[in-house]
């Protein structure tokens, strides 16, 4: 091990290596390669030698285990990896390093002027692009499914192969920059929430950039809440509304997004008040016309189920996050135990919030949203731990959600009590049926194994790509 590290000119652990829960395995050391060509020759270094090698490409996936390995291993770190390769304005893709960050890309694409711009998270804006794309992590917009819109990808093994996904490995890197499908099988899938092999870059389709939008902000009444989601859904089916453009949150969300526990005035919030739900909906069009029909068909269809709808005209707002901009305020959220916010930028890893989310797939019906406030509201009675519950509309028959467990790390016994309210969490859903997209580090453990033959053949394939079984191992 310590041959490796020098090998590779080991550096020192950041101060704010850590994690927003308990998590019992540290590092083992640290490399960050300054270029792709070196990250190559770390990772076949590393499996000649027999070294776990964990990838990280920003540290920054707060509340699903940040840059912590799932088993004991070295940090590869790609931060340095940080180079916008290059831009199509025309046709609307880039060619991005994994250390190339939110922020990064949107000062790039302002910089030319570019009429795309890439589908904005509730994430910090410096974050990895490329990492959030592999995670499968969501955006807003039509395009908001990052992978989905990810191809290309140049990719090393611990064997010391390099191979790229995409045309470019026959020489047709014209195509490769337009066209994602070669013949013949594709192995992005292969390399999505994986760490069986280590992306050195990759490129993404970027959204078109609309010159009209606005947000519809929606108070929903209990028992108004059926029809309500049934009418979005009909306008989704209908083209109406786009996918990822459609979000539900409990008062809990609405509440921890704005400002932490200690800034709040308590007023009359009841636990009732705290699992109501309330709707945003984007409605954006590069057209006037477009824009106008899709407005006024959602405000026919959606006014008379809201006790109110209010709208937010971002048209002229270019820092929307309709027009891509990641602002990374959704942090706040990570602090509402705390007893204030930390120094900007935000940590919530040096900051010791506790901060852990659940990422569950519903069907896209109101009973499923019902279902899932219900079973929030008994976790929090039995737990004493603040949750917060959202769900996006992935398409028009599934709900993406998101449910966040937030304390403070610093009182006593408040980690354990945590993580039992995550593990009844996790258990209520999936006997509900509502299975994961997304895992934090605790959450694997509690996975029940396949029925099938799936464990098996995806061992088997992992196998193909790293024979030792030490790059990124656990995940």
């Amino acid at each position: 091990m310590q041959a490796f590290l020098a090998a590779c000119g080991a550096a020192a652990l950041r101060p704010d290596d850590g994690c927003t829960f308990p998590w019992p395995i540290p590092p083992l050391g640290v490399i960050r390669p300054p270029d792709a060509d070196a990250a190559a020759a770390n990772l076949a270094l590393a499996g000649r030698m027999g070294v776990p090698l964990h990838p990280v490409s920003r540290g920054r996936s707060w509340g699903l285990g940040s840059a912590m390995p799932p088993r004991e291993a070295v940090i590869l770190d790609l931060s340095g990896l940080d180079r916008v390769l290059d831009m199509d304005v025309v046709h609307g893709t880039v060619r991005v390093e994994p250390g190339v960050t939110f922020r990064q890309l949107e000062a790039a694409l302002t910089a030319v002027d570019a009429p795309f711009h890439i589908p904005a998270f509730g994430g910090p804006p410096d974050a990895s692009v490329l990492a959030n794309s592999l995670e499968r992590g969501e955006g807003s917009g039509a395009m908001g499914d990052r992978f989905a819109h990810l191809w290309d990808l140049d990719v090393a093994l611990s064997t010391g192969e390099r191979l790229r996904t995409g045309h470019a490995r026959h020489g047709m890197a014209h195509l490769s920059a337009l066209h994602a499908r070669p013949a013949g099988p594709l192995l992005e899938g292969l390399l999505s929430q994986t760490s069986a092999a280590c992306v050195l870059s990759g490129r993404l389709a970027l959204a078109r950039t609309p010159r009209f939008a606005a947000y519809l902000g929606c108070d929903l009444a209990p028992d108004r809440v059926g029809d309500f989601v049934k009418a979005v859904r009909l306008l989704m089916h209908e083209d109406v509304l786009a996918a990822h453009d459609v979000f539900f949150w409990d008062g809990a969300k609405r509440l921890s997004s704005a400002a932490i526990a200690v800034d709040h005035d308590p007023g009359p919030f009841s636990a009732t008040d705290l699992r109501a739900w309330s709707a945003s909906i984007a409605i954006s069009a590069s057209h006037q016309m477009l824009f106008d029909c899709r407005m006024a068909l959602a405000l026919s269809a959606l006014t008379p189920l809201a006790v109110a709808i209010e709208v937010f005209d971002e048209s002229g707002d270019l820092a929307s996050g309709l027009r891509g901009r990641s602002d990374g305020a959704n942090l706040v959220s990570c602090y509402w135990a705390k007893p204030a916010l930390g120094p900007a930028p935000l940590n919530p890893d040096r900051d010791r919030c506790g901060f852990l989310w659940l990422c569950p797939v519903l069907p896209f019906e109101p009973e499923a949203l019902l279902a899932l406030s219900l079973l929030v509201q008994q976790v929090v009675e039995a737990h004493g731990i603040f949750i917060a519950t959202g769900a996006e509309a992935a398409t028009a028959r599934a709900l993406i959600g998101y449910v966040s467990l937030a304390w403070d790390r610093d009182e006593p016994g408040a980690d354990a009590r945590a993580l039992r309210a995550h593990d009844d969490l996790f258990n209520g859903l999936w006997a509900l049926g509502f299975g994961p997209y997304r895992l934090a580090l605790p959450t694997r453990g509690l996975m029940p194994a396949a029925q099938d033959a799936w464990e098996g053949v995806a061992t088997r394939l992992r196998a193909a790509l790293d024979p030792g079984g030490q790059f990124g191992a656990g995940r």
